[in-house]
């Protein structure tokens, strides 16, 4: 299950919503369900990102879209990490 935004979070959330799908634009990478948890600690804002499936081409392009809109909003440190498991699953749209 992806984590849910607390206090500390929920302004990431926010500019999540706004990342398009780099594939079906009129899905965010929030609504498609690949961002699996937000952290942020130490002035880090650290993404959780699991891919649609493995060797997915857009995840490079969702990575930087990621790190962009994130410092386009005064996040100067963005970590993005991608893991495999669990596997995607249309349940998390």
């Amino acid at each position: 299950m992806t984590q849910q935004p607390d206090t500390k979070t929920a302004g990431i959330w926010e500019i999540l919503k706004g990342v398009p799908d780099p594939e079906v634009p009129v899905l965010s990478v929030v609504d498609l369900g690949v961002i699996r948890h937000v952290s942020a600690e130490n002035g880090v804002a650290g993404i959780t990102i699991t891919p649609t499936y493995t060797g997915c081409p857009a995840m490079k392009t969702i990575e930087d879209d990621i790190v962009s809109a994130l410092r386009k909003n005064g996040y100067r440190e963005v970590k993005v990490t991608t893991i495999l498991s669990p596997a995607w699953t249309t349940d998390w749209l």
